[in-house]
């Protein structure tokens, strides 16, 4: 945890990173906002102008100022220490692997300087301190086998040539240039027959990504096909949060027809809004040489639900929240259609007053039903669903798309309520069962002192 002044007021606010990936920010009593990331968050720095620091354990570093994260990368090693060090602009990264690195804060966390002399120890703390008592600020690791190194920011006497170092870059700049120019020229020197023995793919092919939800199994697919029917070769999806190492390669063991469509199945466990990097590599079967497709898809924050149609049979939940939101019907729909999977052309009238959406669970939420009822008379909105936290990160949705800061809401979880009350009923008995404890080693404590007196007046008596 640390304390920031999260929404610039001038006052601190408490920020506690839990082990369910979630970043809480607490003004007084009331909790202000809530963060999500991929996994358990094991360290905070605060950092100034409303700016702070994190670090998960799958490696991930990043800095958020409020609620906007301003960038994130990861490492397969941990962080140990996150430090303002040597200025507020700049982060100090301390690793486990004892890889230390300055990171530029407004620069997209790009590297400024890093030190590897401590590489292969691992470091178990980092901390900034003034040693010399002259005002300048220096930092300390310290190593599992009990060495403490210190680091200052000393600046160098005489000012570094980077010419050499310009050159350099100038001089890759131009070989790259120069090979890429050399590949069009052979390109022109190759004749149509040439060009078909070397099996390539038609100009203007492209590869289209888009979400699909099975009604069979009601699993969502992320679906990927080709155009001119070009054969997929192989897809590597990348996704933080979504996929274990945060990756998927998908490579066809046995290639069906044509090959130029694909279905990599999407299990979301998370309530979290996510975008998908995709690398699809084209080629005809026969070729050694595949070319490569870029391109992105957005999922939505409730991916784990699809919207069902008016004929479809449903069961409304017991369970539900209802608020009041006076805004019309057609903006509650328009939060759906950024939220949801729904498809545009879904058949419901804005203008009625009662708007009713229901859904259905997939994968993880399998089976489970959700139903959003929104009143534009009075605003009165219900979500009617049995999982208390799902329905929390609705309305945490709905006042975030809105700008809503309070929101009066009342809940109704029978499910819940009923096991609150058991576990009450057990404690009851549990206190009854200690009172009893107590009332019987009271009881014992008595009969042993009125044995010990006896005992004392047996000797006593003896002794006359």
């Amino acid at each position: 945890m640390c304390f920031c002044d999260f929404d610039g007021d001038g006052e601190m606010e408490l920020i506690i990173g839990s082990p369910d990936s979630e970043l809480r920010i607490f003004k007084n009593d009331l909790m202000r906002a809530e963060l999500l990331e991929t996994d358990a968050v094991i360290v905070l720095q605060e950092f100034d102008r409303n700016r702070f620091g994190y670090a998960l354990a799958n490696g991930t570093v990043g800095m958020y100022h409020q609620d906007q994260r301003l960038w994130r990368i990861k490492s397969k090693s941990v962080i140990t220490a996150i430090l303002p060090y040597p200025n507020n602009d700049m982060i100090t990264c301390v690793w486990n692997s004892g890889k230390i690195d300055v990171r530029s804060i407004n620069e997209n966390g790009e590297v400024v300087c890093r030190d590897s002399t401590l590489t292969g120890q691992t470091v178990i703390a980092g901390f900034t301190s003034m040693m010399n008592n002259d005002d300048e600020l220096e930092f300390t690791v310290v190593t599992a086998e009990g060495k403490v190194h210190g680091y200052n920011n000393s600046k160098p006497k005489e000012l570094v040539d980077k010419t050499q170092e310009t050159l350099h870059l100038f001089g890759q700049k131009k070989h790259n240039l120069l090979i890429e120019l050399s590949n069009f020229e052979q390109e022109e020197q190759l004749s149509e027959s040439e060009k078909e023995k070397d099996f390539r793919i038609p100009i203007g092919t492209s590869v289209e990504c888009k979400l699909f939800v099975s009604k069979s199994d009601r699993n969502l697919y992320l679906v990927l096909e080709a155009s001119h029917e070009v054969c997929i070769r192989g897809v590597i999806a990348f996704a933080e949060g979504l996929f274990e190492g945060e990756s998927y390669i998908w490579i066809p063991k046995l290639i069906e027809g044509n090959g130029d469509r694909v279905q990599i199945p999407i299990i979301t466990e998370k309530d979290m809004a996510n975008e998908i990097h995709i690398r699809t590599f084209l080629g005809p079967q026969e070729s050694n040489k595949l070319s490569v497709f870029e391109t992105a898809l957005s999922i939505p924050r409730f991916a784990r639900f699809c919207v069902l149609q008016t004929e479809d049979a449903f069961s409304t939940p017991k369970s539900y929240v209802e608020v009041s939101i006076k805004i019309r019907n057609q903006r509650i729909l328009d939060w759906v259609m950024d939220t949801f999977l729904i498809d545009i052309d879904y058949p419901i009238d804005p203008e009625e007053d009662l708007m009713e959406i229901r859904f259905l669970g997939l994968a993880s939420k399998r089976d489970q039903e959700l139903c959003i009822k929104h009143f534009q008379s009075d605003g009165k909105t219900i979500i009617y669903h049995k999982c208390m936290e799902t329905a929390g990160n609705i309305i945490q949705s709905l006042c975030d798309y809105f700008v809503i800061d309070t929101l009066e809401a009342h809940a109704e979880f029978p499910d819940k309520f009923a096991e609150v009350e058991e576990i009450c009923n057990e404690l009851d008995s549990m206190y009854d069962v200690r009172d009893r404890l107590t009332t019987d080693l009271t009881e014992k404590q008595t009969l042993l002192m009125e044995v010990v007196v006896r005992a004392e007046d047996a000797i006593v008596i003896d002794d006359l």
